[in-house]
């Protein structure tokens, strides 16, 4: 069963607003590394907290712990404009196991 990965990705203040483009770049900019390796598991969804606009959140699905860590460290050279750029510091990463609660 696939794991839950779940970004959060702190934008710069003057960034809130335009919160949909800058995460729009950043998915164009990972989007073929993502969806070539082995560990994808689908399209990640993304979330703009609402008490905290320059704070976005973006869950998806991986294989394995071991296959996204491995995404992770070839992502860090494509992204480290966009990081200076956009954001007021680097992304965090949690892993989420969903449990199979019956609703």
């Amino acid at each position: 069963m696939p794991i839950t990965v779940i970004e959060h990705w702190h934008l710069k203040q003057e960034f809130a607003a335009k919160a949909f483009e800058v995460m729009q770049e950043m998915d164009d900019l990972l989007e073929d590394n993502a969806h070539g390796s082995a560990g994808w598991a689908g399209h990640a969804r993304f979330f703009k907290l609402e008490t905290e606009p320059a704070h976005v959140m973006m869950i998806y699905p991986w294989e394995t712990r071991a296959e996204h860590e491995r995404l992770l460290d070839s992502e860090g050279p494509l992204l480290d404009d966009f990081v200076s750029r956009y954001c007021a510091r680097e992304r965090e990463v949690e892993y989420a196991e969903e449990l199979p609660v019956d609703v």
